[in-house]
């Protein structure tokens, strides 16, 4: 049984690689020619990423859905490996794992580009008129309605320059990253106290 659940999970390794090679070349042909090596790719990776697809993953141009069913398939297999290595499987491996994915495939990946947007928009509120700055608050719209939400309900009444706003929200964006890891090491050792 052990050795069914590796040549599995060899298995599922090599799909995965399959699915970073389809993410990769959506980048350069995002819609395959019929016939072409990227069209068989998508007809066997595209019905399983297309499960995960949904609005509230996509931030601008990027769609985030394809990690979600990345993580999900990493800790399929994962679990498969654990199986076969130690042919034992406790739901508190099987926990750790999905708690593991849901950081690093979810919350950890939106704090990351969330942050790097947020500070090439920093950047550019230091630059104003620039090129960069315009292409910037282009690229970033969502997060300048959202800054100014914030603001509006702590400050009514004034105008705050949005240099400012963006500092503050860097600020506050790694504040919130630091708390969230933290919980998530609670929940991690919450986790590997469950008996069975």
């Amino acid at each position: 049984m052990a050795t069914v659940a590796l040549f599995i999970s060899r298995l599922i390794g090599l799909y995965l690689m399959l699915i970073w090679i389809r993410i990769i070349f959506s980048w350069f042909s995002p819609y395959p020619r019929p016939g072409s090596f990227t069209y068989f790719l998508s007809m066997l990776v595209d019905p399983y990423l297309d499960m995960f697809r949904t609005k509230f993953l996509r931030m601008g141009f990027f769609d985030f859905s394809p990690l979600i069913g990345i993580g999900v398939l990493e800790v399929v297999r994962s679990i498969f490996t654990i199986y076969g290595t130690y042919g034992v499987m406790r739901l508190s491996f099987i926990v750790q794992l999905f708690i593991e994915m849901f950081w690093s495939y979810g919350i950890s990946l939106f704090f990351i580009m969330f942050g790097l947007f947020l500070l090439l928009r920093t950047i550019g509120s230091f630059m104003p008129g620039t090129r960069f700055q315009m292409n910037m608050n282009a690229l970033t719209g969502s997060i300048e309605n959202m800054e100014r939400r914030f603001f509006r309900m702590l400050f009514p009444n004034r105008i705050v320059r949005d240099s400012t706003m963006n500092v503050v929200f860097c600020f506050l964006t790694v504040g919130l990253y630091i708390l969230c890891r933290y919980l998530f090491l609670l929940l991690l050792q919450f986790a590997s106290r469950i008996p069975l």
